[in-house]
């Protein structure tokens, strides 16, 4: 069988936790204003819910016609899949991402963005960390003129 007309790796369970959150999305939109007209508040959202729906469903249906995944179990190809899809550089920045969410509010905008700034740079770029500092301090310095004078918006 032809390579490329194999699954990937835990491509059919990535497509049924789409599935299973498109049908979410499509009954949330439904309970906003349920279908009362075509221009209620929740039409459009349903209307993409499902597009995403019947896109998922066919991809289903076509997937059973190309072969398995080369994976002696479901723990394996999750395994396999998991490797893949996230790397190691992936997880670490996702973490770094969760960690400036959790400091924004306690830290402020400007010191906890800085970091978070100087932290992706360092962590993505490597390099000298005094110019990255450098350089991170000019960004929100920009930052905060650009918000602070031109369009007056207080930041957090």
């Amino acid at each position: 069988m032809d390579q490329n007309n194999k699954l990937r790796a835990g491509e059919n369970f990535f497509i049924w936790l789409l599935m299973v959150f498109s049908l979410f999305v499509f009954f949330q939109a439904f309970r906003i204003s349920g279908f009362s007209s075509i221009s209620s508040p929740g039409t459009f959202p349903m209307g993409a819910a499902a597009v995403m729906i019947l896109s998922l469903a066919i991809i289903l249906v076509n997937n059973r016609r190309r072969g398995k995944p080369d994976a002696d179990s479901f723990k394996e190809e999750l395994r396999l899949a998991a490797r893949k899809v996230m790397p190691r550089i992936f997880l670490v920045y996702t973490a770094v991402i969760v960690v400036y969410m959790v400091l924004i509010e306690p830290l402020h905008f400007l010191p906890s963005s800085f970091a978070f700034l100087l932290t992706s740079m360092i962590y993505l770029k490597g390099g000298r960390w005094l110019k990255l500092a450098i350089i991170a301090i000019g960004t929100m310095a920009g930052i905060y003129l650009i918000f602070q004078y031109v369009f007056r918006v207080v930041l957090p």
